[in-house]
């Protein structure tokens, strides 16, 4: 899981003749006490205070953002696009790991295809459909997944 820090300083402008680089990287610890100075030149993109300590200032507030978080139930979105040719996008998600099956079945319920069929960690999955093989229609795809059944439509268009 990545984690996001954002933190916003106010900036005055002073010098200090020493150099210094701080990074912030997995698993660093940076306290910043009430009244603390933040100095650098710059703050680049991955995560370094770089610098002699030009620009300082104290910091207004800290904010951590989970950038990925497991999902909170299982879902079966709706597929993208639909009516489709010749291929199509089905999301689901999963908030624990489970032994699941996403499989396609025609209007009379007859199973053409079998996409999924194995254990998979809890997280946010895409498969992509293809259907050169089958004719237009409607079809529909059902997701199981411990002891729950999601079905839903869709259209194949030639």
């Amino acid at each position: 899981m990545k984690i996001k820090v954002f933190l916003l300083v106010i900036f005055s402008v002073i010098v200090i003749n020493a150099q210094s680089l701080i990074t912030l990287g997995n698993g660093t610890a940076l306290e910043i006490g009430a009244g603390a100075d933040v100095c650098a030149d710059s703050i680049t993109g991955n995560g370094q205070l770089a610098g002699s300590g030009t620009v300082c200032g104290n910091p207004t507030d800290v904010e951590t953002e989970n950038e990925f978080s497991l999902p909170k139930e299982f879902e079966l979105a709706q597929n993208y696009p639909n009516p489709f040719n010749p291929s199509t996008i089905i999301e689901y998600q999963l908030p624990k790991g489970s032994n699941i099956s996403l499989k396609i079945y025609d209007i009379l319920g007859n199973e053409v295809v079998t996409l999924v069929n194995e254990y998979k960690d809890a997280g946010i999955y895409a498969v992509k459909f293809n259907a050169l093989s089958i004719s237009s229609g409607i079809y529909f795809y059902k997701l199981q997944a411990d002891n729950k059944t999601f079905i839903r439509k869709m259209s194949v268009i030639k």
